[in-house]
């Protein structure tokens, strides 16, 4: 018995031996490298060139978008993002079939550019066709998301769906949206102008003035601001500020569609 004992126990070390060596003969399973999010591709020079004539006009900076679009016409002219830029421009000169014409050429041409839509929405807007504004902004925001939902960090379709969703009053949605825009490196000027207009149509006055005051910091000249801060300080009870806010508006944008709201409302607090 003591022999048969002393041969089980000799036989268990040697198993036990044999597996340690097995193990320390199998390598260890690598873990999977982690699946990367995909990286948006950096913009186009057209998107370039036509995201930056988009930003002036927003600023209403006409005279300054329409000669960025003169000196790249030749190279540029016929690409819709180009066109997308061009049909702003003639929106902002008060061409707005023609505007409208060009748009939806350049929504057609490129149906996954969210800018188009965008643009459509704002000049129907300005045309006072609520429906077809809301429609264009839909549209916008669908564009959008697609984009988004394949590269979460492309800057330009994330400030396009928060520019849409500021539109559509989804105001939460709006301010994600522009929050990843501005992580991703999007132009922080016409961003802080969104998260204004967003706060200025959800009626939170005292965070719309904050927020144009950032654009005021970046770009003093930008008009549509003065006048959303302009009607948001009225709203506050702080009528010297508004008074001096759309006086400013009008100065700066005297043939915008809000400029003759501008007007009245300087003229009914000079009464």
């Amino acid at each position: 018995m003591r022999h048969t004992a002393t041969a089980l126990i000799t036989a268990g070390l040697m198993l036990g031996m044999t597996a340690a060596a097995i193990a320390q003969q199998t390598p260890t399973p690598v873990p999977p490298a982690p699946t990367r999010a995909p990286t948006a591709t950096p913009p186009t020079r057209a998107e370039r060139i036509a995201d930056r004539a988009i930003a002036l006009l927003a600023g209403w900076k006409v005279k300054a978008a329409e000669s960025l679009l003169t000196t790249n016409e030749q190279e540029l002219g016929a690409t819709p993002e180009f066109r997308t830029a061009l049909g702003y421009l003639r929106a902002a000169q008060g061409k707005g079939a023609e505007s409208t014409d060009i748009l939806r050429g350049a929504a057609a041409a490129k149906p996954t550019d969210p800018a188009p839509q965008y643009i459509l929405g704002q000049v129907a807007y300005w045309q006072q066709k609520s429906a077809d504004a809301d429609t264009a902004w839909k549209a916008a925001r669908d564009r959008a998301q697609a984009q988004v939902a394949t590269r979460s960090t492309d800057a330009r379709a994330q400030y396009y769906l928060g520019a849409a969703q500021v539109r559509l009053k989804k105001f939460g949605l709006a301010r994600t949206a522009l929050t990843a825009a501005r992580d991703a490196g999007f132009d922080v000027t016409p961003i802080d102008y969104q998260l204004g207009l967003s706060y200025f149509l959800e009626e939170k006055w005292q965070d719309a003035a904050k927020a144009f005051d950032a654009v005021a910091e970046k770009d003093p000249k930008f008009a549509h601001l003065y006048f959303y801060r302009g009607l948001a300080q009225g709203k506050l009870d702080h009528k010297d500020k508004m008074l001096v806010d759309l006086d400013l508006f009008v100065k700066l944008a005297p043939s915008a569609p809000e400029a003759n709201i501008a007007r009245a409302n300087l003229a009914g607090a000079h009464r």
